[in-house]
């Protein structure tokens, strides 16, 4: 992160921080887990109010803010800025590409150059939300402690490292940018198992920390879970997410208030067009327009994208520029425990938990008694796929198919000719981006592997 932290915190970091698109301040009194406020005016946030209680409130809302382009991405920019939901989305199976640039076409075809200008933007964005998480801590520890936004800003940047995990190559270093403005500390790479480890020691925090709020200590423990699945400890992943209740969720919230706040998945598949709903992408994907599910609303089909040469297929998770955006909830704690009931192979009990959910929304329940393991593990990855679209799992869990599960890249990537022409890559992660050269530590990736 070596270049992009030093172009992110060239000044004293307090004061850039107030550049970064911060929002109001929140009183401490009243702080909301998943509340968004508006954009405030930069003159009015200087260092020396930053460097106050007050300031942890602020710098907590511009962290919430910066995860949210981060992994939603934003109407701001060039193009429109797009997360790493939807990047992810086209290494995967969800989305074709209907745009025209080239470096969102190269995550489609899975041939991505480490000097892919949109994954160093996808890059810098997760980091930038990191290091104003690990300032907003350091100012709190510094005030004698603020013990939710301490849970709070544990469980974001737990979020994060395990966003790098399940998404880009092994080596990902992690520098640190001192909030006394002092010189950057260069991080070493992290293997994509230490990341997990490393989440799991945040959210641990996050829990700890959490005094009483169960909300904020729900949102750690699905973290945490999602952490532990990439780890492959599957039983101890659905131990932890035993007591979060189904109809839990904590929200990454947007509004019209900015563009910067404006969902970006909604901006880049509704309004530009540049990303289509697939349908068995590659062979091998989920037919996710078939099936007409009521869990990934859509329609199009008679026009085109953005390129003139892809037939168009919207999204209608996301409906406006303020639909909010899932982080954590508590029907992805149940499709945990239903994969480690998967794993052990109780069939009974994966209809059981599977069947519940689908009563939600409308859907008849399913004889599953009649399966094998195999047979099993694919109806699950599914339904996973379906309840969890376009919320950046996809990608986690094809590699984790491969990882954990013993599956070949092949059997669960888009594979073969590629829509466009060529043929889909082999790579199944994100490099990392050339401009971390400048850390003394960098390495590149150190695999590619899944």
């Amino acid at each position: 992160m070596g270049e992009i932290l030093k172009k992110i915190y060239r000044s004293n970091f307090l004061g850039r921080a107030a550049t970064l698109g911060l929002m109001a301040i929140l009183s401490l009194g009243t702080v909301a887990c998943d509340q968004m406020v508006n954009v405030i005016d930069p003159d009015i946030v200087t260092p020396e109010s930053l460097n106050s209680e007050a300031g942890i409130a602020t710098m907590r809302a511009g962290t919430l803010g910066d995860l949210a382009v981060a992994l939603s991405g934003s109407a701001a920019g060039h193009g429109a800025t797009p997360g790493l939901i939807l990047m992810s989305g086209l290494m995967s199976d969800e989305y074709d590409y209907s745009g025209t640039f080239p470096t969102r076409r190269e995550a489609d075809t899975r041939l991505v150059q480490n000097t892919n200008g949109t994954v160093e933007v996808v890059y810098a964005n997760l980091h930038r939300a990191r290091a104003l998480a690990e300032a907003t801590l350091d100012l709190a520890a510094k005030f004698g402690g603020v013990p939710q936004v301490e849970s709070e800003m544990h469980s974001v940047i737990g979020y994060i490292y395990v966003s790098f995990a399940e998404t880009f190559c092994s080596g990902v270093p992690f520098s640190k940018a001192p909030a006394d403005g002092g010189e950057l500390i260069y991080g070493e790479p992290q293997t994509t198992e230490q990341m997990f480890n490393t989440a799991v020691k945040h959210f641990d925090a996050a829990i700890a920390s959490a005094s009483g709020n169960d909300r904020l200590a729900n949102l750690a423990r699905v973290g945490k879970a999602r952490a532990l699945l990439g780890l492959g400890k599957i039983d101890e992943a659905a131990q932890t997410v035993a007591s979060v209740p189904t109809d839990f969720v904590y929200n990454i919230e947007h509004s019209t208030n900015s563009r910067r706040q404006e969902n970006g998945i909604y901006i880049l598949t509704t309004v530009r067009r540049q990303w289509s709903i697939a349908d068995g992408k590659g062979g091998n994907g989920i037919k996710y327009r078939s099936l007409n599910d009521p869990r990934v609303p859509w329609d199009g089909g008679t026009t085109f994208g953005q390129d003139d040469i892809t037939l168009y297929y919207n999204q209608l998770k996301f409906n406006s520029s303020s639909s909010p955006v899932p982080l954590a909830s508590g029907i992805e704690a149940r499709l945990i425990e239903a994969e480690a009931a998967m794993k052990a192979g109780d069939n009974a009990k994966v209809a059981s938990i599977h069947n519940a959910l689908r009563a939600t929304v409308g859907l008849d329940p399913v004889d599953l008694s009649g399966m094998t393991q195999d047979e099993l593990r694919d109806f699950h990855f599914q339904e996973r796929a379906l309840w969890l679209f376009s919320t950046g799992r996809r990608l986690g869990d094809l590699r984790r198919l491969v990882r954990v599960y013993g599956l070949q890249k092949s059997e669960v990537f888009p594979w073969g000719p590629y829509f466009k022409g060529g043929e889909y890559g082999p790579e199944v992660t994100f490099p990392i981006p050339q401009s971390e050269a400048n850390n003394p530590f960098y390495k590149g990736c150190l695999d590619r592997n899944p």
